[in-house]
């Protein structure tokens, strides 16, 4: 499933725009609206112009991905990491609860 990466501006209607790749991750949409509140960019992955997978980084760590329910197990979320990681110039930080 070939993914492109693009980052976002916060906006209005970002959250909207996610809201259906964390539908079954209401603390993650919980947190992009916080991050969206304090005016941080947010990564997402996108197939055929459609929103498959968001992450929110913390500077050279991150924080979260998460992987829309109908595009879990195709390796996007390996794919989107591959990607973060070729945009930021060399391996990013991995939270805790990811290095198990």
């Amino acid at each position: 499933m070939p993914i492109s990466l693009e980052f976002h501006s916060p906006d209005a209607e970002l959250a909207q725009r996610f809201s259906k790749v964390l539908r079954d991750d209401p603390d993650y949409a919980a947190e992009l609206g916080q991050a969206l509140d304090a005016g941080r960019p947010v990564a997402a992955a996108h197939f055929n112009g459609a929103p498959v997978a968001v992450a929110l980084l913390d500077g050279d760590t991150l924080a979260w991905m998460v992987v829309h329910p109908a595009t879990r197990g195709r390796g996007v979320g390996r794919d989107f990491l591959r990607l973060l990681e070729k945009h930021h110039g060399g391996a990013l930080a991995l939270p805790e609860k990811c290095r198990r």
